[in-house]
């Protein structure tokens, strides 16, 4: 991203320039493959809590006191509560992944990462390896207001989405996950769900343990 003041277009425009047979397309979802994917994608959500839980807190869920605990978590000085839900993202993440390969080979994203291009007005699927490369090369600015959901399901082009899930792990009240707000960048004062819809053009979902899946 260039800067601060770049503007996201609005939905309907992005419709306009996909078009509007390849948008329809690319929303195209069964009903049966969803309800699987979301069976699948809870599954792991409720594992990964249970998991992480149970290496770092014997088993039981933290106190609200400790979830705001500031300390040496995982090798950085954090709250509890970020490292226990970076914890949980990652044993989800690997956890989805691994079970999409069988329902959905080539039909998926983990991390996906996308950016605004403003000279083309449209928004681009960065590859894993120019993430990479920018991440190695220290060229942090490259990334900024670039988006990153957790899962995009799609039918093998990542900027053709069929669904959008991301994972929320509520260390004080497992059912209070809620999407995030940005404070800065060009995306400030937006939800993350707006922003998301906007890129994707669909409208993404939220994988909570135990409660399954919330707009």
């Amino acid at each position: 991203m260039a800067g601060e003041e770049a503007v996201v277009p609005p939905a309907a425009q992005r419709m306009a320039e996909f078009g509007a047979s390849v948008a329809a397309v690319a929303h195209v979802l069964e009903a049966p493959d969803r309800a699987r994917i979301e069976r699948e994608l809870t599954e792991c959500a409720g594992l990964a809590r249970s998991e992480v839980l149970e290496r770092y807190m014997e088993g039981r869920p933290p106190t609200p006191e400790e979830c705001h605990e500031k300390g040496n978590f995982g090798g950085r000085y954090r709250t509890r509560a970020m490292f226990l839900g970076e914890e949980m993202h990652r044993v989800a993440l690997a956890c989805a992944e691994s079970r999409l390969k069988v329902l959905r080979p080539g039909g998926f994203s983990v991390e996906p990462r996308y950016t605004y291009n403003q000279q083309t007005r449209k928004w681009e699927f960065m590859s894993a390896e120019k993430e990479a490369m920018l991440l190695d090369e220290g060229c942090f600015g490259e990334l900024r207001g670039t988006i990153k959901p957790d899962i995009v399901i799609h039918s093998g082009n990542p900027l053709l989405a069929q669904a959008v899930y991301d994972f929320k792990f509520p260390c004080v009240r497992i059912y209070e996950g809620h999407w995030c707000k940005y404070t800065n960048g060009p995306h400030q004062g937006l939800m993350q769900d707006a922003v998301y819809y906007d890129a994707l053009l669909v409208k993404p979902l939220r994988i909570l343990p135990r409660i399954g899946v919330m707009p």
